[in-house]
């Protein structure tokens, strides 16, 4: 969870990040939050209300569990130590996305997930610096 390190510059920014899972919240702090110490909210929607309103979508098990680009990627993770595997949950092809509300409430940046691709912090750090400029 790369946007960890960036909690100061989330507060400079007067923002907050929301994490929304669609799981149980114990099967959640067993895998996803196991040893870490995560100071945002956490949002759970296990009958997925967030993530249709939002159009978060389903991957297909070719593109989220049989691309090579995804082993590749998780493989350079594991690899470099910055991350290890914390289990999954009960469904691994809902997908995600990232976005950036401004303070009026209208949606400044949105970045729907299409496999295993979110976009840097540093995109979404941008964009939260361009929402609260305009």
């Amino acid at each position: 969870m790369k946007v960890l390190s960036r909690k100061e510059r989330l507060d400079d920014l007067n923002a907050v990040a929301i994490f929304v899972v669609h799981d149980q919240p114990e099967l959640v702090r067993r895998t996803m939050l196991a040893d870490l110490d995560v100071p945002f909210p956490i949002a759970v929607d296990i009958e997925r209300v967030f993530y249709d309103a939002w159009g978060l979508g389903r991957g297909s098990l070719f593109a989220t569990w049989l691309s090579p680009r995804v082993w590749l990627s998780y493989g350079r993770l594991l690899v470099r130590g910055g991350e290890r595997y914390r289990g999954s949950g009960r469904d691994t092809l809902q997908l995600g996305g990232d976005f950036v509300i401004d303070s009026n409430g209208v949606v400044a940046y949105a970045r729907p997930q299409r496999r295993d691709d979110r976009p840097p912090v540093a995109v979404l750090l941008r964009e939260l610096d361009r929402a609260s400029s305009g």
